[in-house]
């Protein structure tokens, strides 16, 4: 979408904040983890909204196994259903075919805002989705053999950034300053692209006489 003025995320605005991996990558590598670790046990799967649904998306039709969730979850994956999202359906980890699931060790089990998961899993694999980067070159960190980390970020990296910008023709440019690195940002798009850009006004800097 072409824009005359434009307002962008600078969670990775700094120059260090380059993948080396894309996000397809770290989608394989999470669906190879979670097929790997159910030939274990269970696999527990924590993320916040929108990151749970994009796993759901990614293990729908590919693990042969039933995906647990809360009462409130499930509803919420309705809605994303009901307006055309592909994700798979999930039983109510409550119901009676839930709780018979529950007594075996095939399943995968979701947990998401509000939902309460064990301390201590008396068995399976406990996997963290992360909405943001943790490593550059590695989407998956092993904490150990039952515990692990998988980056699957909806921001764009500090490349993919200036590309889209440059791609959209704005003249104008505030990266959010909010939390990141906004003033790096708007620099990074001067020097380089010779776009016009600040950081937003809530924490404005001393790069543009202000603070």
């Amino acid at each position: 979408m072409q824009a005359d003025e434009l307002v962008v995320d600078s969670t990775y605005g700094s120059e260090v904040s380059i993948r080396e991996y894309s996000q397809e990558d770290a989608e394989t590598r999470f669906l190879e983890l979670v097929y790997a670790k159910l030939g274990t046990g269970s696999v527990h799967i924590k993320a916040h909204r929108g990151t749970i649904q994009r796993a759901l998306q990614i293990l729908s039709g590919n693990i042969g196994v039933v995906v647990l969730a809360s009462e409130r979850l499930c509803r919420e994956v309705g809605v994303y259903q009901q307006f055309g999202c592909a994700v798979g359906d999930l039983t109510r980890a409550q119901s009676a075919s839930g709780q018979e699931a529950l007594k075996g060790t095939r399943y995968v089990r979701l947990y998401s805002k509000g939902d309460r998961e064990p301390v201590d899993l008396r068995e399976g694999t406990r996997i963290v989705l992360s909405a943001f980067m943790n490593k550059t070159k590695e989407p998956v960190i092993e904490y150990s053999e039952r515990g692990y980390s998988v980056a699957l970020s909806n921001h764009a990296d500090f490349t993919g950034t200036l590309e889209y910008v440059a791609a959209t023709g704005a003249k104008y440019i505030v990266t959010d300053n909010t939390r990141g690195h906004g003033v790096e940002l708007a620099l990074s798009i001067r020097n380089r692209l010779g776009i016009d850009a600040r950081p937003s006004s809530n924490l404005e800097s001393r790069e543009w006489g202000v603070g």
